[in-house]
Formats: C-alpha cells, structure tokens, sequence
C-alpha cells in the first residue's frame, strides 16, 4: 500500500514512517529533515523525500532571521504546503499533520486517497481556550489567527483523525466532531534507549523533561517544590517562565541528545508533567520505560498510560491545577517509589509502550479502513 506521510519536521511521525515500512508498506516521508538526519532515526532511506534544500531559504527565514515572526512562520508553512503538493506522489493513504498541510492533503484526497489528518494536541479551539487562560499569555495572540482556519479545514476534510489520548478525543467531542472518525493510538517510547537503571543513586526527588514554561504547569512545579524540602530536576529548553535561581532545590539542565536522557532519569525518584495542555506527551512513557512513578494531569496523556501498565497504582493524576494538589500527589509517589522493590510497573504491557506496537496499531487500522 502506498502510503505518504507529510511533516514539517520529524515529530513522531517520523517513527511512524519506519514503523509503517516494517509492516510491509510503501511509505514516502515528506518532510524538511535531510535524509541523512531521519536515517538515524531509523528511517529507511528510500522512504525519505527530503524538501531540506529547496526549503532551506525559508527555514532559515522563519527559525534563524526571524524566529519570533509569524509571517515568516507563515510563508514557511504555506511554501512546504504548496511544494509538497507539486512533488508528492498519488497515494492510497495520505498522513498529514494537522494545520500544517491544507493544499497537499486535499490534492491527495482529490487522487483518491484516504486521507488521516494526525492531531498531536487538543482541538485547536480548546487547546486555545486554554492557552488564553494562561496569565501569562495575557494580551498575546497563542494561536496565529491564520492558523485556526487551517486546522479546522483539516477536521472537516479528513476521512479520520488520529490522536494519542482520551482528552484529546474528549475536547474533538466538545465540537462535535464524530467520534467514528477519531482514531486513537497512544505514542511509543524505544525500549532499548529507556530503561531502569536501580543501581543509580538518587540525586534528585523529581524530575522533568521538556520545554519548561506555563504549558506544561511548571509554574506549579515551582510552587510546589518550594513547599518542600524536595530537590528538583529539569532537563531542556526554558520558554515563557523563568527557572528559579540562587535556590538549592532547583536544578536547570539545557536540553540534551535523547540517547543522554536515560542518565538523567537514572538520577531521580518521581517524574513530574502537570500539563495543561498536551496530547500525549511521550517524555511519560520514557519515565514509565525507565520505571519512575508518574504524576501527570488529566491533560498530559497520563491517564491514558495508567490504562496501559500493569500497575497502575505507580501513575498518579493530579486532582486540579494547584500546588498543593501537586504536592499531594508528588509525596504520594515518593512514597510509592519506595514500595517498587525491583517491580517494573509497566509489567508485560511495557511492549504495548513501543514504536513497533504503536506502528502495528496504525497498519492495522490502515489495513482495516482500505478493505472497507
């Protein structure tokens, strides 16, 4: 089965497009990563059609002249848009990432293709709402207004759209999107990259990974560790919110190679992510692979992964944005972290946690809706 999947960078569906080709399919990889970058991740080469060259003008526009413009962010989507639609292949799946991808998909749907729109957060109209409600976002526009047309055009011309957690369907519900057009398939984690590490010492209490700003609640982070004696670890970029300095808990680490991380997973007890908005954010699944108890929120994806490991009791769902509900919940952890006694939680369903499941999951729903 032909199958293309377009990207403006890597993403996960970058590991979807390997995954897809193991299963047997023909699948094309349009994106501006260079072949040779998404080769190391695995991606045969011959699935690779690379835009980087005739994009590079543009990339260079949008993320290093102007990374901070949204006409340059524009023009560099709407260029890889126009330009994916004038090389790409005809198909018989077409797998866009939303808002990203307008003309291409409906020339696609146009050849005969089914087309699966990929929708990595809430609805766009919610995940705005929720972004707005942020104060310190107050005044600022949190999703281009150009762009929301672009997403909503994606919804209504899909044939399905695939998302990773129940919130997410949750929130295309909330607008009357049809439920039998959502296709839900929790994001993967490489096991041989994420693993325990018990023989490590624990040099911190907590931990997080990822971007650090008011999205992903570090605000509450930073509350409540401050109501605490607890150390604290962050490893990655810092975006909207400042990291505490001259303060003995907190620990800033820039964002490294993803093949480091397991080293620093090594080093603490509990893993933190009080998202407030987020599909399914795959930093859980490293935690859960590396057998650190989880305290997540309703909105990170990590309900839908205490559904998946065998011992759900080491993921906790915080009970409402406040830091005091994060704290409970942090002390709850640590508590449960010393209870593991060599347990892997995760338990047999950890392959469940793969890219290898992940990617059987879409080919056999791709299989399943072309037969139809």
């Amino acid at each position: 089965m032909k199958i293309n999947i377009l990207s403006p960078g890597r993403f996960h569906v970058c590991d979807l497009a390997r995954e897809l080709a193991r299963n047997g399919h023909d699948v094309k990889f349009y994106s501006f990563v260079p072949t040779k970058r998404a080769v190391k991740f695995g991606l045969p080469k011959e699935c690779s059609a690379s835009l980087f060259w005739p994009m590079s003008p543009f990339l260079a526009l949008s993320k290093k002249l102007f990374p901070k413009s949204q006409w340059a962010a524009k023009l560099t989507i709407l260029f890889q848009d126009w330009l994916t639609s004038v090389v790409m292949r005809k198909c018989d799946v077409c797998i866009a990432m939303s808002g990203s991808f307008v003309a291409a998909p409906r020339k696609a749907k146009k050849q005969g293709a089914i087309l699966i729109i990929e929708r990595g957060s809430k609805h766009i109209m919610e995940q705005k709402r929720i972004l707005d409600s942020i104060p310190s976002n107050k005044g600022k526009i949190t999703v281009p207004y150009w762009h929301i047309p672009r997403e909503i055009e994606d919804y209504d011309m899909a044939d399905y759209v695939a998302v990773a957690s129940q919130h997410v369907v949750r929130s295309m519900l909330k607008f009357g999107y049809p439920e039998e057009k959502l296709f839900v398939n929790p994001y993967g984690v490489d096991l041989s990259m994420f693993h325990p590490a018990d023989n490590t010492a624990k040099e911190y209490d907590v931990i997080m990974v990822g971007n650090w700003g008011y999205q992903k609640g570090c605000d509450l982070i930073v509350d409540a560790i401050k109501l605490s004696n607890y150390k604290f670890l962050h490893v990655g970029s810092v975006s909207d919110m400042p990291f505490p300095k001259n303060d003995s808990r907190f620990t800033h680490v820039d964002a490294v190679d993803q093949s480091k991380l397991v080293d620093y997973y090594a080093k603490a007890k509990v893993f933190v992510l009080p998202s407030r908005q987020e599909g399914l954010a795959m930093v859980q699944a490293q935690a859960i692979a590396c057998n650190l108890p989880l305290v997540g929120s309703k909105d990170s994806g990590a309900e839908d992964l205490k559904g998946i490991v065998e011992h759900s009791e080491f993921i906790t769902i915080i009970e409402d944005f406040t830091p005091a509900a994060l704290l409970k919940a942090i002390d709850l952890s640590i508590i449960k972290q010393k209870q593991l006694n060599g347990i892997q939680y995760a338990g047999n369903a950890a392959e469940r946690l793969t890219w290898k499941a992940y990617g059987d999951r879409y080919s056999e729903f791709i299989n399943k809706i072309v037969r139809k």
